[in-house]
């Protein structure tokens, strides 16, 4: 078959994403490859999607798969934790018998367009931050044989020089591009689940209606999508969402927006609509808490909110300063208690080893997740990505391990100033057995897979998988203590 571009998501396990949180990893559909399908099929151009992540391909049968293609382009998306498998099916289709131009986008190469390509050879063409009408004009240079300066957005090669050209401008009008081309991947209600606290029913699957964060924090890579908040209309995103319902019999939807509360009046509007026209379905977002209206919930849980996940990093206000976080804890207590107060399920996303992290802090953290109302927990590694102001400072604050195979989230890359790996790696773990290995949490989960059975193997695999993590070595240290004090007892 024919092609003017071959988009590919390319081969990376849950493990390798995940790490020992694998079962609680979600699949996600490559939204952002279905919005490049979407405006080049628009433009008259011939596309596909091989999403091998989704279809559980490897590195040889994803080969084999871009074979049946004939096609001169071959575009690979890769955030940093998929760079390197990126680069290695770079390197594989130059060593078969494909011939092709390979063109890299996505956060890593947005971040470090240059060093990008100066890093990974087989990579001859990057496009830059939001690539719908990069990625349009590319194409139609090809075939008209147009010079690649001409195209704002990229980085490429030109014999043995790299080339940046003039930056593109964002898209000021989401509404001006064509839905996600859902009908490009397999099947979003087979192929797709979000992790198993990101649901409440299914199928479900993820939407981004907005791009953009107004927040400063240190450790976000914001450039990606620009630092200016901009969304879809209400009317665009409630299309959107009626599309999923009746064309996929969605249920459930993940709001993917860096802060999907941040404009009331659209998720007002939003709301007041699903309301109107009887959408029976279940919904989840990401907020700040330092920017959400109080007075709101009520509205929210009546339209099928049954989840906010809130972006609270540390229970230390000196850590949060430290970030650039702009927010206060008693905010983030009220924000959780009135949203707990309507029914609506809290669970924050907490970092541990942030720039100036002590024991001391650790604890305050561990205390506040365990006394603050969250219902949920999750927490990871913090680590420098590249486009965030801590990739460039991190050395001032510790000892940072720039691997890309390492910068994943799950393993620790930056350990500050008077700590250690194994500090950090310990008190991780008891993050999770402070907060899950309670009364109340046990209880809530019991209380899901009694009601909800269709979703029992997802939350006994992902409950076993958190019990290993937070008990490895733990019982081993607490037989060590209780032999050294009977050593030591005179009894």
């Amino acid at each position: 078959m024919k092609v003017d571009l071959l988009l590919i998501n390319p081969p990376i396990t849950l493990e390798e994403r995940y790490g020992a949180f694998a079962s609680v990893g979600s699949q996600a559909p490559p939204l952002g490859l279905c919005y490049l399908s979407a405006i080049l099929r628009k433009a008259g151009h011939a596309v596909k999607i091989i999403d091998a992540p989704a279809l559980d391909m490897e590195l040889e049968p994803t080969i084999n798969e871009i074979k049946k293609y004939e096609t001169k382009l071959i575009g690979i998306t890769a955030t940093t934790a998929s760079i390197i498998r990126a680069a290695e099916l770079a390197r594989a289709i130059k060593q078969s018998t494909i011939e092709a131009r390979i063109i890299i986008g996505g956060a890593h190469v947005s971040a470090l367009p240059e060093r990008t390509l100066e890093e990974f050879a087989d990579f001859d063409i990057g496009v830059i931050n939001e690539g719908e009408y990069s990625i349009v004009d590319l194409v139609a240079c090809f075939q008209n044989g147009a010079d690649l300066s001409t195209v704002p957005g990229l980085v490429y090669r030109d014999g043995n020089d790299i080339v940046l050209t003039a930056p593109r401008g964002l898209i000021e009008n989401l509404d001006e591009l064509p839905f996600p081309a859902w009908d490009m991947i397999p099947d979003l209600a087979t192929f797709y689940k979000p992790a198993p606290h990101s649901f409440f029913q299914l199928p479900s699957s993820t939407l981004m209606t907005s791009r953009g964060c107004n927040g400063k924090c240190t450790f976000c890579a914001r450039p990606f999508m620009g630092e200016k908040y901009r969304s879809n209309s209400p009317e665009y995103t409630l299309a959107m969402i009626d599309h999923l319902i009746k064309h996929y019999g969605i249920k459930d939807i993940m709001f993917y927006d860096d802060n999907f509360l941040l404009d009331r009046k659209r998720v007002t509007v939003i709301c007041e609509e699903i309301l109107k026209r009887g959408y029976n379905i279940s919904w989840s977002c990401l907020a700040r808490t330092d920017v959400m209206a109080e007075d709101f919930f009520k509205l929210i849980r009546k339209a099928g909110c049954w989840q906010i996940a809130y972006g609270i990093e540390s229970g230390d206000q000196t850590i949060l300063n430290n970030m650039k976080k702009q927010a206060k804890l008693e905010r983030v207590e009220e924000m959780i208690r009135r949203a707990n107060e309507v029914g609506i399920n809290t669970r924050g996303y907490f970092m541990i080893g942030c720039p100036g992290e002590t024991n001391e802090t650790i604890d305050r953290t561990i205390e506040f997740m365990r006394t603050s109302g969250l219902k949920e927990f999750h927490a990871t590694f913090c680590t420098p990505m590249p486009g965030a102001e801590l990739f460039n400072t991190a050395e001032q604050y510790g000892v940072f391990d720039c691997d890309w195979k390492k910068l994943g989230f799950w393993d620790p890359v930056f350990i500050p100033h008077g700590m250690t790996k194994d500090d950090l790696v310990a008190a991780h773990r008891r993050m999770f057995r402070k907060f899950y290995l309670r009364p109340a949490p046990i209880a809530r989960y019991i209380t899901k897979v009694i009601t909800k059975p269709s979703i029992m193997i997802d939350i006994v695999k992902a409950g076993i998988d958190v019990l290993k993590y937070s008990m490895s070595g733990y019982v081993g240290r607490k037989f060590k203590r209780l032999f050294s004090s009977s050593e030591q007892s005179p009894f």
